[in-house]
């Protein structure tokens, strides 16, 4: 019995479950990816997530669940519904392979270190016990915080709206996580929570006392407040800068390539929905986020003496 034990631990730790373990965590980010993109088409339009079954837009044929693989089925029909033959959208694909990706590099963030640099083995499994359970709390973190944020961008970026159901469940979910998985005191996702959502609120009542008309949207300072929740304070700091700066760097791209093409231009009262960028800055900050501010703080600190 032991000895099944220690080669369980063992498996459990070798090239082989790697691997394994590897593919399973990219196909379920493709299956989790297949369900965002419900949520992306139906949430908008009010309409239920769980019923009817899918269907074609065009036809309304419903789909047949082999026609419903991720990734897969829309290569094997070439993006074409197999009843009319109408254009399937690539962004079903490309939120399936975008979820995957982020799952699969989530994992390789919080356990390559433990297949690769430690190799643990049966023998030594206890001595990291502590270390292996914050690895997969942070990880499962991870992996609730990501399926909302990629819902909010394609949402936000389609529609121009987030939905406030996502908001709430971001705040609730970044309370509860912080609290009861990661075990952390009260006050950190609270000092994020309301430090963001008081200073977008702030920007939000000043621009539009200046300018006389909304600047930013009341979805996006729930989400500030959702991923202050869930970041903390320093968390969601750098979520405000880094997603102004990803902002300013697609509004200019943006005009640029609308010259390029020698497109009419916007008005002034044209709007680039914030919830990408912010998104975009909250999951860098989750992958690399203490790496990034460490750099920047040695840069400062090595320019001042």
């Amino acid at each position: 019995m032991v000895l099944n034990h220690i080669n369980a631990v063992n498996f459990l730790f070798s090239d082989k479950s790697f691997i394994i373990i590897s593919i399973f965590i990219f196909l379920t980010g493709l299956s989790i990816g297949s369900f965002l993109n419900v949520v992306i088409f139906r949430l908008p339009a009010k309409s239920s997530i769980v019923y009817p079954p899918s269907s074609c837009p065009e036809c309304g044929a419903k789909i047949k669940f082999y026609d419903n693989i991720p990734v897969l089925s829309y290569v094997i029909l070439r993006g074409r519904c197999r009843n009319c033959g109408v254009h399937i959208s690539p962004v079903y694909p490309a939120v399936e392979i975008l979820t995957a990706l982020l799952f699969y590099l989530l994992f390789l963030k919080y356990f390559y270190n433990v297949y690769f640099f430690y190799k643990i083995n049966a023998s030594d499994a206890l001595y990291f016990k502590n270390y292996l359970d914050g690895q997969f709390d942070h990880f499962l973190a991870g992996l609730i915080f990501i399926p909302i944020m990629i819902s909010i961008s394609f949402i936000d970026l389609f529609n121009k709206i987030i939905p406030d159901v996502l908001n709430v469940l971001l705040i609730i979910l970044g309370f509860a996580v912080n609290i009861f998985l990661l075990r952390k005191p009260f006050i950190f996702p609270l000092a994020g929570f309301l430090t963001a959502g008081l200073f977008f609120y702030f920007i939000a009542l000043f621009y539009e006392i200046i300018k006389k008309k909304e600047g930013l949207g009341g979805g996006d300072i729930k989400l500030i407040a959702g991923i202050g929740a869930f970041l903390g304070l320093r968390g969601v700091i750098f979520t405000i800068f880094g997603g102004a700066v990803f902002a300013l760097a697609g509004f200019i791209l943006f005009f640029l390539f609308r010259k390029l093409i020698k497109m009419n231009p916007v008005g002034l009262d044209f709007k680039i929905p914030f919830g990408p960028f912010l998104s975009l800055a909250s999951v860098l900050y989750l992958f690399y986020g203490d790496f990034l501010i460490k750099t920047y703080t040695n840069f400062i600190i090595y320019r001042a003496f």
